[in-house]
Parts: C-alpha cells; structure tokens; sequence
C-alpha cells in the first residue's frame, strides 16, 4: 500500500498536484512592492454626539517587500481596530479639507506603523523604581533647561522645510511605508 502511496505521489508531482496538496491557502505575496487591501471596507460614525455622521473609506496599505506583506496581513485585525479608532476621533474640520484628509492619511500611516511595532515587539515598562529615580532627575534637569529650551525654539522654528520632510519620513518608517484611501466618503 506504500509503494502505491508513493508512485502515485511521484506521478502527481510533475503536475503541480502536489504542491497544491501542500499549500497553506494564505495570500501569496510577490517580492518587492504589495498592496494589502484592507476589507471590508470601514464603516465608522465621527463627529461625537448629535446628527448621526458616518465616514467610509476604502484604504489600501503599500508594502516594499514580501514580508513586511506578511506582517501586516497577519495583524490585519490590529491595524484595522486602530483604523477605525482614529477615524471616529475626527471632527468635520479635519476631513472637510483636502490638506485635513493629507493629515489624517499620514498620520494613520505613522498609527498602522506603531502598532505593527507594538505588537511585534510587545510593550515598553520599567520598574517602578527605576522609573520614579527617572521622573526626579527629569524634573530637576527640565527646570535647567527651560531657558535654554526658549532660546532653542526660535532655531527649532527656523528649519527649513526639507529637513521636516525627512523627520516625517523617520516617523512613518515601518513595515507599511503608504497608506492610500482608495475611497473617502463622508455623510454629513
């Protein structure tokens, strides 16, 4: 019966049947760039209490290689639960504008980032101890440097505009490297 195992298994191979028989029945991801669609679309109320406002939105997450698509295929359920917590925060001002609706695009892509650290990485603590030996070395330092932090935000102030960009960049560097709303809509 063994044997019959086996032959059979040596015919089906060249075929394709065998690997078939293997597969896992997970996404396939290619190497290089990949975009996870992030379905079914999220459906969330914003705006607070009152009229009943809902936001749509259709969102697309960009990948530049076949692991980082695995990651966030895998947490899928985390990025979308942080999702749709950031866009229930939003008020009608922040989404009523193109530049408000840039925002909130990067500002989610830095969110799906964070949390893919977080959860990868698990959360950052400290003892106690060392913590409160912490805050009252911080506490006396702060006030040394209040003066010296005046002088400095006026230099802070003058940064050019590239450099912003490229801390923008750090920020949002992560496994997902864009986020795309592939469909915005807003009920008012």
């Amino acid at each position: 019966m063994r044997l019959l195992v086996k032959c059979l298994l040596l015919l089906l191979a060249p075929f394709g049947l065998l690997s078939w028989a293997n597969s896992s029945g997970g996404p396939k991801f290619a190497e290089g760039v990949n975009y996870i669609d992030v379905k079914p679309p999220l459906i969330v109320n914003y705006g607070g209490t009152g009229k009943m406002r809902y936001i749509k939105a259709e969102i697309s997450i960009r990948t530049e290689n076949m692991e980082g698509a695995m990651e966030i295929t895998h947490h899928l359920p985390a990025i979308r639960d942080k999702l749709i917590y950031i866009l229930s925060q939003q008020t009608e001002d922040t989404i009523a504008t193109t530049e408000g609706k840039e925002k909130l695009r990067l500002f989610a892509l830095s969110e799906v980032n964070k949390v893919l650290h977080a959860v990868e990485m698990g959360p950052v603590t400290e003892e106690p101890v060392k913590k409160k030996a912490k805050d009252k070395k911080k506490d006396k330092s702060d006030k040394k440097s209040k003066d010296k932090k005046s002088k400095d935000k006026k230099s802070k102030d003058k940064k050019s505009k590239d450099s912003e960009e490229h801390s923008q960049e750090k920020e949002h560097a992560g496994p997902a490297s864009d986020l795309f709303f592939n469909n915005f809509v807003v009920q008012k």
